[in-house]
């Protein structure tokens, strides 16, 4: 059977002038492989390395953490809503710098250190970008104002979801997070977005570092986020929510990895809503020792959990690389992961009940239908 088209539906881009502590807070060793320029053209390097590459016809685009010098904006609700959008854009400004570069991505617009030539953006179907969601409504319509403004017609209309990380948190604060009344109103408000099409939201959580609070936080989320939509009955959308990288389940080096009770409950119950999905990738950063040098010990210790997400989600898991950050874990260098990973894929969806699962749903429609985007 012929490999399906590919849509990569978790990659991360940046530029050569974003690399410092001040463009992304993570980035404190100037030495580390993700310290310097992760452009489109490099991705493609990577791609056309792969045996898969030649059925790459896109990519979604997945915002990377930008810095932020604090938590919340120090604004009064009471400013002028001149003053309002001054403090906003001083405080988000790494976030809108992304914008801005994603813009001269889309409008084929290179600067200096960008990373890509042509028209080698029409590679991205879609972008997933942050906004701030734990702020109130009325700064998070403000802040989402500027951020259209930023973007551009083009680049805003292929702005497809949002991700507010929700990762290395303190105990009890991603339930304090998405438990408020906020944060609840402006996720619910996503349906409304795109005329109609509606946003995503990517949830990003880890339960290998973080444990399985976080998770069970984000589920009892969802749920208010569909009592708030019934209740209102707009005859929007219902919002997407899409899991990143199999929630960071921890995996083991050694041995097939046995499903942890709570994440497989939560994965369960989450499951059961037909507009949730999982994105199955990040996995080569989360084994618990060094990864395993050799596809098949990957697939081998992933079997498990992977078989459980498709219990769960069936044609709503798709694949995604998280390139460049899988070359943190991975064991094939930076030109062989993408297609190591790919190769456990492909092997993953020949395994056991996995087989039944329509191969092209992981490929490339289950992104179609969360992100709704056209291959």
């Amino acid at each position: 059977m012929a490999q399906p088209p590919i849509l990569d539906s978790h990659i991360h881009l940046w530029p050569a002038t974003a690399t410092t502590p001040e463009d992304h807070a993570w980035m404190t060793d100037p030495t580390h492989l993700l310290s310097k320029r992760h452009g489109i053209s490099d991705y493609k390097r990577t791609i056309q390395a792969s045996t898969f590459g030649a059925e790459l016809k896109g990519f979604v685009y997945v915002e990377t953490d930008r810095y932020l010098p604090c938590k919340t904006p120090l604004v009064s609700l009471d400013a002028e809503k001149a003053d309002v959008e001054g403090v906003l854009r001083e405080w988000a400004r790494a976030p809108l710098e992304e914008l801005g570069f994603l813009r001269r991505v889309v409008e084929g617009k290179a600067a200096g250190g960008d990373g890509f030539v042509g028209g080698e953006g029409e590679l991205m179907k879609g972008a997933v970008v942050w906004a701030p969601f734990h702020l109130s409504s009325q700064l998070f319509k403000a802040y989402l104002r500027i951020a259209e403004g930023v973007a551009g017609e083009r680049l805003w209309g292929m702005v497809v979801g949002f991700r507010y990380l929700l990762q290395g948190k303190g105990e009890g604060e991603v339930g304090e997070l998405v438990g408020g009344s906020d944060w609840v109103e402006n996720i619910a408000g996503l349906g409304e977005g795109r005329e109609g099409k509606g946003w995503a939201f990517d949830v990003g959580v880890d339960i290998h570092r973080d444990g399985t609070e976080p998770l069970r936080a984000v589920g009892a989320m969802i749920e208010r986020v569909r009592e708030r939509e019934k209740k209102q009955g707009s005859g929007a959308a219902p919002v997407r929510f899409v899991l990143n990288h199999l929630c960071k389940h921890a995996l083991s080096a050694s041995a097939p990895t046995e499903p942890r009770g709570e994440w497989l409950q939560a994965v369960e119950r989450l499951g059961r809503d037909q507009h949730v999905f999982m994105k199955l990738s990040g996995a080569l950063n989360e084994f618990e020792g060094a990864t395993p040098e050799s596809g098949a010990q990957i697939v081998e210790s992933l079997r498990p959990v992977v078989e459980k997400v498709f219990d769960a989600f069936g044609e709503r898991v798709m694949f995604g690389s998280d390139w460049p950050v899988c070359n943190v874990g991975g064991p094939a260098g930076e030109v062989g992961n993408w297609g190591l990973w790919a190769g456990c894929v492909e092997e993953l969806l020949k395994q056991g009940e996995v087989k039944e699962v329509d191969s092209e749903s992981v490929w490339w429609k289950a992104a179609c239908r969360a992100y709704d985007v056209q291959l």
